[in-house]
């Protein structure tokens, strides 16, 4: 999943691609049409799009998941260059299997969360949402990627304890809403588009 942030309101036909956060970039790799961010792997960090309309990006969405016709030309983009472009879903709908109290802090949560259930694929996560029940299924967003604000979400560890991912609201993705995403049973490991 690519997810767009659209400059148009400061700079036209500017937009910024988040492709994943976890890549440290160490060199820029310039077109007439966009600037790849890359490691010296040539690992896709960011790009600038510095000419949305040749991507058909859109000009009147903010913050949004490219469509398969979008994230095909920014991928044939980057394989003319030999550059290495992670599309992977960034935020899927997880159930929380277990959750219990930080070892060091009553006031957070460690949450055992299934992102993928042909698989059982579970990662941890830490977290002071008081409504991020068990049973519950809700959006988290996965080490790779960046949310509205711009933080990026990378592994880590809140307070010695393990945390490989965020739980994310309506706020955090720049939508309309309050409070946690939700979703039901059958969307557990499906992506979730903005």
């Amino acid at each position: 999943m690519l997810i767009a942030n659209n400059l148009n309101d400061f700079f036209n036909q500017i937009t910024l691609v988040f492709v994943d956060s976890q890549i440290k970039s160490t060199k820029q790799i310039q077109t007439d049409k966009a600037i790849f961010f890359v490691d010296d792997l040539n690992n896709v960090e960011s790009i600038n799009i510095l000419d949305s309309a040749a991507f058909k990006l859109s000009n009147d969405k903010k913050f949004y998941s490219l469509n398969n016709e979008q994230t095909k030309l920014i991928l044939d983009a980057a394989n003319e260059l030999n550059l290495n472009l992670n599309s992977e879903p960034k935020f899927v709908y997880a159930k929380v299997l277990e959750r219990i109290v930080h070892p060091k802090s009553e006031k957070l949560f460690v949450l055992k969360l299934l992102i993928d259930p042909l698989n059982n694929t579970q990662i941890q996560v830490v977290t002071n949402t008081l409504d991020s029940q068990e049973g519950k299924v809700l959006v988290v967003a996965l080490p790779g990627s960046t949310v509205f604000s711009g933080l990026k979400i990378l592994k880590g560890k809140m307070m010695d304890v393990e945390s490989n991912g965020m739980l994310t609201g309506y706020q955090t993705l720049g939508k309309t809403g309050e409070g946690l995403i939700f979703g039901d049973e059958n969307q557990i490991g499906k992506e979730f588009n903005l």
